[in-house]
Order: structure tokens, then sequence, then C-alpha cells
């Protein structure tokens, strides 16, 4: 389908644009090994918060777009029987990453408070970086997580929750997308917490927590899989406070 290739197009579009954007201290985090080219690497407090939120909504553009399509193929064949139309399955995509595009913010707070961290004792960092591990272990395993994970793979729930408005004008195509996106930062967003930990514009680990989301979203088998993932992330943060250096061997 058209839609799904213009959509997977884009994907790689801001995967290789990830790549030319990333700087090297983006590359690595909390988890991960601090200053890994020296004198080389530009300070986190020299890094404009424009430049970060840049990197950032490109980022995000490539993980998520991949997990978004069966929705937005979905959602668009409800929209093209409304009055929405084809314009309103691009409001609705919108939508969706200006919720993400607005966590950004936070997320260059967060992402400053891990490299001031980085720069302490090793084992502060190495309790900090299984603390981050652990929030998002139970995260994974709690009740919200399962609701929000329900919203993000159906469609048919997000419209039926948002009624006629949905797909009946451009302005509720846009709400509407404006709820499955912070639905998707619900279900996604200590998956985020853990990536800006391991280096928020590292591909590899970009790649890992893509697939990640992807199977939780798209697969039948995606509760289970959320389920999994917290227990191995429990195993990590338990193995990141015994081994501090277990991560940075793999960055």
């Amino acid at each position: 389908m058209l839609l799904a290739g213009v959509l997977l197009g884009l994907a790689a579009g801001a995967w290789l644009l990830t790549h030319l954007l990333g700087s090297p201290e983006m590359r690595v985090g909390l988890l991960t090994g601090a200053d890994p080219m020296g004198d080389m690497v530009m300070p986190a407090d020299q890094m404009s918060a424009a430049y970060f939120l840049t990197t950032w909504i490109v980022m995000m553009a490539a993980m998520m777009l991949p997990s978004l399509v069966p929705f937005t193929i979905g959602a668009s064949r409800l929209m093209r029987a409304g009055r929405a139309g084809r314009s309103g399955t691009v409001l609705l995509t919108l939508g969706y990453f200006a919720v993400w595009a607005a966590t950004g913010g936070i997320a260059y707070v967060v992402w400053r408070g891990f490299e001031e961290l980085a720069a302490g004792s090793p084992t502060t960092v190495s309790r900090a970086g299984a603390a981050v591990l652990a929030v998002a272990a139970v995260y994974e395993l709690t009740p919200l997580k399962r609701v929000c994970l329900r919203h993000c793979r159906s469609p048919v729930v997000l419209l039926l929750q948002h009624g006629p408005r949905a797909v009946a004008s451009r302005r509720g195509a846009f709400r509407a997308g404006l709820a499955h996106g912070a639905y998707c930062l619900g279900c996604c967003w200590a998956l985020m917490a853990v990536l800006l930990a391991l280096g928020v514009m590292s591909l590899v680990w970009m790649g890992v927590l893509a697939a990640a989301i992807a199977v939780e979203k798209v697969t039948r088998h995606g509760e289970r899989t959320s389920q999994a993932i917290g227990v191995l992330l429990a195993a990590l943060a338990v193995t990141v406070w015994l081994e501090p250096d277990v991560l940075a061997t793999l960055a």
C-alpha cells in the first residue's frame, strides 16, 4: 500500500538523518560510559536545547513510524469514510508526533541530569543506571502500561472513544492524533528513559528499543512481550548494580 510505503520511506530517511545529526556525546549515556572521545566530545552544557530537540524529533520519527503503520492504515480507511478525508490522516499523524515533540523538553532536562550524574563516582553512576532500569522494569508490569498498550494497538478503540469528531473534521482528526500520541507516550516513556541512559542517539540501542516497541504494538503477543521486557529490564538492573560496566562493553 502506498501509505505504508511512504511512512516506511520517511522512517528510513529519519534513521539516516539521525546518524548524521547525532553527536558523539549523544551516542553514550549513563549506562554505557562517559567521554568516549575525551576532549573531542562537546560537553552537555554546550549543546543547545534547540539542537537536542531537533535530533529528538527526527529520532522519534525513525523509531515510531514503523510501528505506526498498521494504526495509520486502519485509521485512514475510517477517515476517508468521513469528512476528514486524506488530510485527516496527515493531521492525525501530526497530532501524534506533536505529543512526542512536546516531550523533547523533558527529555533534554533528563538527559542533562544523566550527563551530570555520569561525571560522578562509579558507584553513583552504577546505582543511578540500575535505578533507571528498575523503574522501567516495574512500569512495564503495571496495569497502566497494559491500558496504554491496548489503546496503542487498536485504531478502533481510539476512534470509538473520540466518536464522530475524529472522522468528521480535520480538527477532530488532529485531536485523535493527540490522544493516540498520549497513549503511546504512556506506553513507551519508561523505555525512552532507558534509551536516554543508554545513549539517546546510539543507532544500536535505538534499533533494539524500536524493535521492542514494534513487537509490543504490532504483534498479537504485545502484552506478553511487555511483561518479558519488564523481567529482562529487572534482570539488567540487578546485573548493572553488581557489574556496572556490563553494558559499556556492548556500546
